[in-house]
């Protein structure tokens, strides 16, 4: 579908009421990053599951005023030195330098839906309901949390209310306050105190120092365009750095069958598993040397299952812990963010004063959370072209590569992507897991070539929206790839 005239913008979370409230922010004059604080905040209420005031992850940003694509980075930290660290709550400072650069309505504006939602309550969408059924046994050690979200030891299901007391007042005082009272003033305090009672040890200093850091985006350069990439984690963000930078540099994935594609991604995620893993820097320059590799036939090496396992999982399930949104407006301001717990619930222990759940410093490894986001943008001109996002585990990665690929390189029409049956690549196991919807030659293919395949229901989600020319643009000729397999909403407002 074309965007033709009067354009407000998309945007695009795994989790409706995230999205409506972003979109009411764009129809009503805000920008793509007042759209995306939006949804961070919602999120902290509609699915505390995978997002939180404690969460970490990084955005990134296409700027049309200074023509770049940066990334804002509040990757997961230690809060102390102690072994029982947990990490420190960047989310809300991150927010907030994302709004001060980027968005036009006052912060407090965009903070208020969320605390609304956590005092009153709102029915569970299938989004949260599916994650609390699947992983609210993190639930266990935590009495508070347990009779909040488990009563009974029962999940709420889709459609049960539930007010989040605590979490609205802690909302309203980073709305009112502002978020440094959550790193130096009267909420940090409390936030300290919690996170010790909970056993966990956090230096009021280093909270109070705690930063997000702006960073230049230089690491794939690809069809005249820059590339951001933003994930929950720093062995995320370089996976899929990787993987990304090298297919598009190998041309390989525009003119081949579903085999050899599916076959291209399981190597290219493998060669990305070792690179993420060690200390080479990803630039164009090793994403180019690892292209060669992937173009010589290369298949994944399963010697090294223990870092395939740990980067790329053992199954194609969903996880919660993590996920990932978009937003873009009229001006080409686009913004994609991947935020995480680490965990489903983080370390599955609250702060009961709060109503946030602590999240721990190591990310779970293996089948753990995923969630992706990507920008492309055109520094020359100025102007937006890409966004995309994956999330639902280890193979959200899987997701939002397929799902870019297949429009940009491969030519499909954007809103036809969706419909194409996709895979991953579990490399603990070295299984390619496939879609009902492939077809046999296909998986006879993958076996022959050494691969055990065998099938997945759904193979995460990944959505895109793409403006073949550019935005901005004074005829705006854009599509969509809105995800069937999502429990989430897209939408893409534009008026007369």
């Amino acid at each position: 579908m074309d965007l033709t005239e009067g354009f407000y913008g998309t945007v695009v979370a795994e989790e409706p009421r995230a999205a409506l409230l972003a979109r009411d922010a764009l129809v009503a004059g805000g920008s793509a990053a007042d759209a995306a604080v939006t949804m961070f905040f919602a999120l902290s209420a509609t699915l505390p599951s995978s997002v939180g005031v404690t969460a970490s992850g990084s955005c990134v940003v296409h700027d049309p005023e200074s023509q770049t694509v940066q990334r804002l980075e509040f990757l997961p930290r230690p809060a102390s030195d102690s072994p029982n660290a947990t990490t420190l709550p960047l989310a809300p400072r991150a927010m907030f330098a994302l709004h001060a650069r980027h968005g036009t309505k006052p912060l407090g504006e965009l903070i208020i839906q969320a605390e609304r939602i956590a005092r009153f309550g709102t029915p569970l969408s299938r989004a949260f309901a599916q994650e609390l059924s699947e992983d609210g046994a993190a639930l266990a050690g935590d009495p508070s949390a347990a009779a909040l979200y488990r009563p009974n030891g029962h999940p709420l299901p889709q459609g049960a209310e539930v007010s989040q007391v605590a979490l609205a007042a802690t909302l309203a005082r980073l709305r009112s306050e502002g978020v440094g009272t959550l790193y130096s003033g009267g909420l940090g305090r409390t936030f300290v105190e919690g996170a010790a009672a909970a056993g966990y040890a956090v230096d009021p200093d280093r909270l109070r120092d705690a930063l997000p850091t702006w960073i230049r985006v230089t690491e794939i350069e690809h069809d005249n365009h820059v590339w951001g990439v933003a994930a929950p984690t720093q062995n995320d963000l370089r996976l899929a750095q990787a993987a990304l930078g090298m297919i598009l540099e190998s041309g390989d994935w525009a003119n081949e069958d579903a085999a050899t594609r599916a076959h291209l991604l399981a190597a290219a995620l493998g060669e990305a598993t070792l690179m993420a893993g060690s200390k080479t820097a990803i630039t164009p320059q090793t994403l180019e040397q690892a292209a060669d590799r992937l173009s010589a036939g290369r298949t994944p090496n399963t010697a090294q299952q223990p870092q395939l396992a740990a980067m790329l999982g053992t199954s194609a399930g969903h996880r919660a812990g993590a996920t990932s949104f978009f937003a873009v407006d009229r001006r080409g301001l686009g913004v994609g963010c991947a935020v995480g717990l680490g965990a489903p619930f983080g370390t599955g222990r609250m702060i009961p004063t709060l109503g946030v759940f602590l999240a721990p410093v190591r990310a779970e490894a293996v089948n753990g959370p995923g969630a992706f986001s990507l920008i492309v943008g055109n520094e020359n001109t100025g102007q937006f072209h890409m966004a995309a996002s994956g999330a639902g585990g280890r193979r959200a990665v899987s997701s939002m590569l397929q799902t870019v690929l297949d429009h940009w390189v491969g030519r499909i029409k954007i809103d036809d992507v969706p419909a194409r049956p996709r895979s991953h690549y579990a490399g603990g196991i070295n299984t390619v897991f496939v879609e009902p919807e492939t077809e046999a030659s296909t998986v006879g293919a993958l076996r022959q070539r050494g691969y055990q395949v065998a099938p997945a229901q759904t193979i995460a989600t990944g959505s895109a929206f793409r403006c073949v020319e550019g935005l901005p643009r004074r005829e705006i000729i854009c599509g969509v790839a809105k995800d069937p397999r999502s429990t989430g909403l897209m939408f893409f407002e534009f008026g007369g």
